[in-house]
């Protein structure tokens, strides 16, 4: 099975709205206009789920990539490390299709 990388960066980065990097800031996914959770993994090969939440670093990024499988389409919800929604997000029926060269 094909996968694609989740983002056009190597990591998930997770800034505010001035830019700065969101510390602990949480993505989780789920399928497309549902709340059923989606796994989302550290491997093209889709071996390894990532636990959810994916929680940003002190620079605003994940610890790895993040690969997803070209279907189902996805719902990704962030919020910051006080669980406040961060601008943009939620993100429903995100496509790895919308990315692809």
């Amino acid at each position: 099975m094909a996968a694609n990388c989740l983002f056009s960066a190597p990591f998930l980065y997770i800034v505010d709205a001035n830019g700065v990097p969101l510390v602990g800031a949480k993505a989780t996914f789920f399928q497309a206009g549902t709340s059923t959770p989606q796994p989302v993994y550290h491997d093209a090969g889709l071996n390894t789920a990532w636990t959810q939440p994916v929680t940003t670093n002190a620079a605003g990024q994940s610890t790895g990539p993040i690969y997803v499988s070209p279907t189902p389409a996805l719902k990704i919800v962030v919020v910051d490390a006080n669980n406040v929604p961060v601008p943009g997000y939620p993100l429903d029926g995100w496509s790895p299709s919308q990315v692809a060269s």
